[in-house]
């Protein structure tokens, strides 16, 4: 199982989120565990590690859409959620 961790920005963003856009965010946490590899892949810089940000339409929220932007670093089999981008 895959480690899943928050960083400190996203964190923050977390304490802003309603129920349901927390209750959202908590399921990609938990899917990405099983799955690291979700949504779409983006360029990155570093070839140890693959970056992806995953949408979140406002259906499945419950309110506004949110973008999970992460790093999946398979040498360590962890994830590290940097951003979420919440919007309209």
């Amino acid at each position: 199982m895959t480690e899943v961790f928050f960083s400190d920005e996203a964190e923050k963003m977390r304490a802003e989120l309603t129920a349901g856009e927390g209750l959202a965010v908590s399921g990609i946490r938990t899917a990405l565990m099983l799955e690291p590899r979700q949504g779409e892949r983006r360029a990155g810089y570093d070839p140890a590690v693959e970056d992806y940000v995953v949408r979140l339409a406002e259906e499945t929220t419950r309110g506004r859409g949110i973008s999970v932007l992460y790093r999946y670093h398979h040498t360590m089999d962890a994830v590290l959620i940097t951003w979420l981008v919440v919007g309209p």
